[in-house]
């Protein structure tokens, strides 16, 4: 076994949220509310329950063969198939790690707009290399210590911006448009839930396997509370039409807070925590992509692996897109039917035909 440590089932979940909750305050809010309007926050109630679909599947698969990751149990259960799918969810891995990268580069063009992307994208990657290259239980104790930060600012600023002009009649009316605009927020963020494939990477390694389904659950009904009042509060402050229109919303709405003369640029510790956020994510998938190539390679060790990746997951931030309105287009067009195909489709369909093989053996 490659990766000789150990996380608690506590610290598995918390990756899993950060990793979620982050990407989710940055871009799904925006996607959420293009579609749905004020009906955003409904979306994202259904969006979890379907949601749920992949992560249990995923955990179901992860008990079947217990001490396998994904790309362990696709190259040696699923026949030459399964080493393509192996490859393609490697490949669905740097993506995403790219799109982090990306993401935080764009948010620090926010308020440093003189600085060449490329400067944003050497900090977080060499942060996020030395990280990964800690190893899984680094990452699970790093993440267990920020997370509650990350918390306690998202409660300050929710404090905060009560007093700000915040119009809560902005959510009604509630279905005003119909069902189909919150059909399609509830498949957004269900394709957001879909990232929980990189789960799949780290589930063999969490100390009490049969206590999975809880933390995949649990995972799932934080990350949604989590996300109800980011959704909420740019559409009370903004209403729903000009909350859907901004790149980051939440970014939009701390820069209204004012904490006396004390504190008057939010902004920036916003960008901060995001920052914290971001980097446990890209090390997540980070973390998957070298170990899974690792496996498939059978080596000793993930580490050589880490350079080189992290090479190519700067040079993928930078072409990943020519500017924001190009990400905007992914996130729009092809975000979620790659993380429903990923992270609830393939899924449940290994856990299927892996039922129907048991059942044939046992006839």
């Amino acid at each position: 076994m490659i990766e000789k440590g150990r996380i608690s089932n506590i610290q598995a979940s918390m990756l899993a949220i950060t990793s979620l909750t982050i990407i989710g305050h940055l871009i799904i809010l925006t996607v959420v509310m293009a579609h749905s309007k004020q009906d955003g926050w409904i979306a994202g109630i259904f969006g979890s329950a379907l949601g749920l679909i992949g992560i249990v599947s995923l955990v179901k698969l992860s008990q079947r063969f217990p001490g396998l990751t994904l790309i362990e149990i696709l190259f040696q259960h699923f026949s030459w198939i399964g080493k393509i799918l192996g490859l393609l969810y490697l490949f669905y891995f740097f993506i995403m790690a790219c799109l982090a990268t990306r993401l935080y580069a764009e948010a620090y063009k926010r308020i440093m707009m003189e600085t060449p992307m490329w400067a944003f994208i050497t900090v977080i990657l060499l942060l996020s290399v030395y990280i990964v290259h800690k190893g899984l239980e680094t990452l699970g104790r790093l993440n267990q210590v920020m997370l509650p930060v990350l918390v306690i600012f998202a409660m300050a600023v929710v404090i905060l911006t009560i007093n700000e002009k915040k119009d809560y009649t902005n959510l009604l009316p509630f279905l005003g448009n119909g069902l189909y605009p919150v059909s399609l927020g509830s498949l957004t963020v269900m394709g957001w839930f879909g990232e929980f494939a990189i789960m799949g990477m780290v589930l063999p390694y969490v100390q009490n396997p049969k206590k999975l389904m809880k933390t995949g659950i649990y995972s799932a009904l934080l990350t949604l509370i989590f996300f109800l009042g980011p959704i909420t509060g740019p559409i009370a402050l903004f209403g729903p039409e000009e909350a859907a229109k901004m790149a980051f919303p939440t970014f939009s709405e701390v820069r209204y807070i004012e904490a006396g003369d004390v504190i008057n640029r939010f902004d920036a510790i916003a960008i901060l925590f995001w920052t914290v956020g971001l980097m446990i994510r890209i090390s997540l998938f980070f973390y998957g992509l070298c170990l899974g190539t690792a496996q498939i390679f059978k080596t000793d060790t993930y580490k050589p692996f880490i350079i080189p990746f992290g090479w190519l997951i700067g040079v993928g931030a930078v072409i990943f897109a020519k500017n924001y309105s190009e990400i905007n287009e992914f996130l729009f067009q092809s975000y979620v039917p790659l993380n429903i195909l990923m992270g609830a489709a393939l899924p449940l369909l290994f856990l299927f035909i892996t039922m129907m093989l048991k059942k044939k053996k046992a006839v």
